[in-house]
């Protein structure tokens, strides 16, 4: 939620993003739709200055309530949004201008922030200012956001309560003491760092000797010696995940004694949204466990790539492993995925015949595409891009709805997706999240 309402933190010109389809009401969303905004998409500039000279050209209403606050949209007309105070903060993501070109920085300062505060509260029980923190970042305190100090807070403040003592190493994955630990985890996984143990930061006892670990001849012995060093409170692999609830949730992920145990919760098939600019779907189950489909890493990347999370939780799960999907599809349905460049006009076609079988077996497939006769005009009067990511995109459509036969078999791809997003996979080593 973007606290923006009221707030001085935020000024003139601070950007802020609408919040995707899933977490807008659906009333909300159709008000945005018919005014030409996009969730997810559309991005505002906050206006501060002036407010008794603006010319409004649209006011929006979100909610009963008193509060109200300028935007200006990108052809700078200027859009006034009123209602309570949380119903305009949480329609709204704070917005960065670097967030895609600069996505590999922005993480690791996010995972910076986190380390350095835990390592003052840890070691020394206090609270690092924002002030200090962006001190420790250096050259690349310009980057700092209130929005990942607000997330490591919470963070910090829920890892107090779990660690035993204090004593300990800090470092990001694979730096330093870890460096071993995942270049042999590497050659004994076959796994990528993420896809054998996704944690962030690492702490670990000055007093442990790292041998315990890098000195394992297999991999189950690799894994039972991090897992060992956990429970003696030695080490710690933390995964960070963007807190924007109240506190955040500490969670042990255990692969070898999850695996095994019985799910609680109902995969059965509950809806699926598909984008009219087939950019992303979402397809959700009973429980609320969603597997949402859609282009990353730049606007013109024909890669699909998957993410598992829980609608209404705040958090995302983490991505579904691309290098196993894709296998696991064809393994079970016989099936190959399309993904990435040299799309043909073939297969253009035939995912419109993909999309008319899904149509035939659910009617309703999105909140904005009536049925198949209007996917398919959209596709006709579509850009070449567009229509390279409908190829790619209605594939993994089909390949998640489409070919399971019934409902034990949708469950069964939603539980590998489940267990991928939590890196719950053979031969996935133990560690811990705070989301």
């Amino acid at each position: 939620m973007a606290s923006i309402t009221g707030s001085t933190k935020y000024g003139e010109g601070h950007k802020v993003v609408l919040k995707e389809a899933d977490k807008i009401s659906a009333s909300t969303k159709s008000i945005l739709t018919k005014s030409g905004f996009t969730p997810g998409q559309t991005v505002f500039s906050i206006v501060r200055q002036n407010l008794k000279t603006l010319k409004v050209a649209k006011s929006i209403i979100l909610a009963p309530g008193k509060d109200v606050i300028y935007m200006k949209d990108k052809n700078n007309k200027i859009i006034l949004f009123s209602g309570s105070a949380s119903s305009i903060d949480g329609l709204f993501n704070h917005y960065s201008e670097n967030s895609k070109s600069d996505t590999g920085l922005l993480t690791e300062i996010k995972e910076l922030i986190s380390m350095y505060m835990f390592e003052e509260m840890v070691e020394r029980g206090k609270v690092l200012s924002e002030d200090a923190v962006i001190k420790k970042l250096g050259s690349n305190g310009s980057k700092f956001s209130s929005v990942y100090y607000e997330s490591s807070l919470k963070q910090t403040k829920t890892l107090k309560k779990k660690i035993k003592g204090k004593g300990f190493e800090y470092e990001r994955q694979g730096k330093n003491k870890t460096e071993a630990v995942y270049k042999l985890a590497r050659e004994l996984s076959k796994k990528s760092n993420d896809n054998w143990n996704p944690a962030d930061v690492w702490m670990i006892k000055k007093t442990f000797d790292m041998k315990k670990i890098t000195n394992a001849n297999s991999l189950d012995e690799l894994n039972t010696s991090i897992a060992n060093a956990y429970k003696k409170g030695e080490v710690y692999p933390i995964s960070l995940k963007q807190v924007s609830n109240a506190e955040a949730e500490f969670n042990v992920i255990d692969a070898s004694s999850q695996m095994n145990q019985k799910l609680e919760y109902d995969f059965k098939f509950e809806k699926v949204d598909l984008s009219d600019t087939y950019a992303n779907f979402i397809v959700q189950t009973k429980s609320g466990f969603a597997v949402r489909c859609g282009f990353k890493a730049s606007a013109t990347t024909l890669n699909v790539s998957l993410e598992g999370r829980f609608i209404g939780a705040g958090y995302q799960l983490g991505a579904v492993d691309a290098k196993t999907f894709g296998p696991y599809i064809k393994e079970k349905f016989g099936y190959e995925l399309r993904s990435g460049v040299g799309v043909t006009a073939a297969q253009q076609k035939k995912a419109l015949e993909e999309l008319k079988i899904i149509f035939g077996k659910y009617p309703r497939l999105s909140n904005t595409i009536k049925d198949f006769k209007h996917a398919e005009q959209l596709f006709k009067t579509a850009d070449s891009l567009t229509k390279d990511r409908f190829a790619n995109i209605i594939s993994y459509l089909y390949a998640v709805v489409g070919l399971p036969k019934n409902t034990k078999q949708f469950e069964e791809v939603m539980t590998y997706c489940y267990f991928s997003s939590k890196k719950i996979t053979t031969g996935a080593c133990l560690y811990t999240i705070l989301q």
